[in-house]
């Protein structure tokens, strides 16, 4: 019995010359902006939430933790 083996075939997809003008570029390329944004906002809101607890549970380096992360 033989077996008859397909060969995948592959389309040519279709591009366009420029795209600048492509408006899914320009979405994804917002996207990725606001995903960035996002994620640099994230990291500085759990610095500045670390530094809070710091300064919360230890009273005896108050001042030099005040004057590390503060001050600058």
């Amino acid at each position: 019995m033989k077996v008859k083996i397909q060969k995948p075939s592959y389309k040519r997809l279709k591009t366009k010359n420029s795209t600048a003008s492509d408006p899914s570029a320009v979405l994804q390329t917002e996207r990725d902006f606001k995903d960035a944004v996002l994620t640099v906002s994230v990291f500085v809101n759990l610095f500045i939430l670390c530094v809070w607890v710091a300064l919360q549970t230890t009273s005896q380096y108050d001042t030099a933790l005040a004057q590390f992360f503060l001050d600058r």
